[in-house]
């Protein structure tokens, strides 16, 4: 796993290398990702081990890898150009009452949600930026990053 960062205060990790492993992974290790119905079940994925060979991940990198199948990473040079997934879902009109339910919900309903979320809007992010927002899951990255986002895009 790639790392960002001068030292070890200052280090993020590169979510787009993560896509990009995803990526190259055969279709049976894919399809297993996308059959897990809740994040800690893919420990119980031979996809998890490929992807993360070199140590054991984190439950931040659980919910990472929960919606990589689901939502694919924009092309480079673009980054800074693509949506954030809350203003991706006002753009697909999604129900605002969905919305609230994935920001009400705790851990992991939450996630479960916000995959249903991503698979029915089928969104190419930038994965830097909603893997940070999974990697750091909260309440506050929920409303700031996903909820803010839906509703100062849809008021525009």
């Amino acid at each position: 796993m790639q790392i960002h960062g001068k030292n070890k205060n200052d280090q993020k990790p590169d979510f787009v290398d993560l896509y990009r492993r995803y990526s190259v992974l055969d279709n049976g290790l894919k399809a297993a990702l996308r059959r897990v119905a809740n994040p800690e079940d893919i420990r119980d994925t031979a996809a998890i081990y490929r992807l993360f060979h070199e140590a054991r991940p984190s439950d931040r990198w659980l919910r990472v890898v929960f919606l990589l199948p689901w939502c694919v990473q924009c092309e480079e040079g673009r980054e800074d150009k693509a949506k954030s997934f809350g203003a991706l879902l006002a753009e697909a009109n999604v129900n605002e009452s969905r919305l609230f339910q994935m920001a009400r919900a705790k851990e992991p309903l939450d996630l479960i949600l916000l995959r249903r979320l991503a698979i029915q809007i089928k969104p190419t992010i930038n994965w830097e930026k909603l893997g940070w927002t999974l990697f750091q899951w909260d309440v506050k990255a929920k409303r700031k990053d996903i909820v803010e986002e839906f509703f100062y895009q849809s008021s525009k």
